[in-house]
């Protein structure tokens, strides 16, 4: 990854971490043309575009970074984060499958079990959220 991708990055993560969206976007789209490989600049894309209630663009983008993940962490961080963009853009089923696809790498156990929770909640399934939470509670500690 070049320089230039990761500088971009990082003034896009500061953009969003201040709430200036469109600026967050700019950048890390620009990050994400010069290191389409760089996963952290394609969640952050994604984050930037579900704020600004772009649910269905952050969804392709993480999809699309699916195949080009460098590690299994990586596409977890993608799928949970995908987990996350669908239950806002409200496809749940689908949220649940992002999730689940998550929960096989280990160190993911208390995020997937905090989506999971969200999107049950959403379903009217309320024992399944319920156990999700403890369960998440459980492994936080």
């Amino acid at each position: 990854m070049s320089a230039v991708a990761r500088r971009y990055y990082e003034r896009g993560r500061a953009a969003l971490e201040s709430g200036d969206l469109e600026s967050a976007q700019e950048s890390l789209r620009a990050a994400l043309d010069l290191a389409p490989t760089f996963g952290n600049a394609r969640v952050a894309y994604a984050v930037a575009l579900a704020r600004a209630n772009d649910c269905p663009r952050a969804a392709s983008v993480l999809r699309a970074g699916l195949g080009r993940t460098s590690s299994a962490i990586s596409s977890a961080a993608m799928y949970a984060t995908l987990g996350d963009v669908l239950t806002l853009g409200g496809d749940f089923f689908g949220a649940e499958e992002a999730f689940q696809t998550a929960a096989q790498t280990a160190g993911f156990e208390v995020r997937v079990a905090a989506g999971l929770a969200r999107v049950y909640a959403r379903l009217g399934r309320y024992r399944d959220m319920a156990e999700q939470l403890t369960r998440a509670a459980s492994q936080s500690q």
